[in-house]
């Protein structure tokens, strides 16, 4: 199974804890469509597998409006093959999800919907610097249930200034009430040149301390679990059958081809990335520079297979190991008998555990 991302990374303003590439401009925005449309030519046959999922991620997709939304449909079947395309999944802000943008999403084939919601508190969304409020996010989650979405995700933080376990409790109930299919739940973390790290440097705003965090993600797996929701990954909770294929992709190590500015690829073997600069970006595409690569190592294609299975419910098999890195076996082996008193918390301890059984 192949994966294919497009970032589209235009924000109306920037959120204050974020560090993906996103700019809160218009600039330059036709440019770049144009600019995408010759990558997705340029790269169409990057990918050696059918296209089973493709993935609108941000910045917010949503802030494109429907003629430039249509040139990328357009764009992207001139390109791709999609017929194959079992998963078309769209990162959308709740202030955009009106009906007629999501009957629009629904005739270009988009069949699942990432909300980020982040919050059903006000005062958490000002904090955030979100353009939404709860209601608002309410109103587009039932929008998009009138326009005909069956698949849809919700994002929510905890880990929040001033948020308590209670607090989070709450959101995690008015999320259920909602019965999405999907809920991603991450930790609020403090990324070095985000507004946030700025805040929290000049005493402005703090974060719970590491065992609130610990609580809240705790009562996270007991609610959502209770709820008849599976955790098949450290920060997401599915209805069964229902997890990100997207997604997965990437946690089984299969191959995917990005898109856009900031954009990774991967074939299996190497990694490839584009500059997180839009005027750098048009540039290389108009002039086809190819964007920088690095070839991995089977050391270090064995460190991410351990990585990112630890990440799942899954987790890593042995036969796998066995048949993919063989001369790392006894390495595994001797290193799993040190990290088995570990692995009853493996949830809380990912990055510890992973540390032992990485070479």
């Amino acid at each position: 199974m192949s994966g294919l991302y497009i970032h589209i990374p235009y924000c109306t303003q920037k959120c204050i804890y974020c560090d993906f590439f996103s700019i809160a401009t218009r600039k330059s925005k036709k440019e770049y469509l144009q600019a995408l449309a010759k990558e997705m030519q340029n790269r169409k046959s990057y990918l050696s597998n059918p296209i089973r999922t493709l993935y609108f991620g941000g910045g917010t997709p949503t802030n494109l409006d429907f003629e430039e939304m249509e040139f990328v449909f357009d764009s992207l079947k001139s390109s791709f093959d999609l017929t194959k395309c079992e998963e078309i999944t769209m990162e959308a802000n709740p202030e955009h999800l009106n009906a007629d943008y999501l009957d629009f999403l629904r005739r270009k084939g988009v069949n699942r919907l990432s909300i980020g919601v982040q919050s059903f508190r006000d005062e958490d969304l000002k904090i955030l610097c979100r353009r939404h409020d709860s209601q608002q996010a309410i109103t587009a989650f039932q929008e998009a249930r009138k326009a005909g979405f069956e698949n849809i995700s919700i994002d929510l933080m905890f880990n929040l200034p001033n948020q308590d376990t209670k607090a989070w409790e709450e959101n995690l109930k008015k999320a259920i009430e909602l019965a999405p299919e999907h809920i991603s739940c991450y930790s609020l973390t403090i990324e070095e040149g985000t507004i946030l790290d700025k805040l929290v440097k000049k005493g402005k705003l703090s974060l719970p301390d590491e065992d609130e965090m610990l609580r809240q993600f705790d009562l996270t797996m007991q609610v959502l679990k209770q709820e008849g929701y599976e955790h098949y990954e450290v920060s997401n909770y599915c209805k069964p059958d229902m997890y990100s294929r997207h997604n997965t992709s990437y946690w089984k190590g299969e191959e995917y081809l990005g898109l856009g500015a900031s954009a990774h690829s991967f074939n299996c073997k190497s990694r490839s990335w584009n500059p997180a600069n839009i005027e750098t970006y048009i540039r290389n595409i108009t002039l086809k520079i190819e964007s920088e690569s690095e070839t991995l190592s089977i050391e270090d294609r064995y460190n991410e297979y351990i990585m990112l299975s630890l990440r799942t419910a899954k987790g890593i098999e042995r036969e796998h190991i066995a048949k993919h890195f063989p001369q790392f076996l006894p390495h595994y082996d001797k290193q799993l008998r040190k990290v088995s008193d570990l692995l009853p918390q493996r949830w809380h301890l990912v990055n510890q555990i992973a540390v032992e059984l990485m070479l």
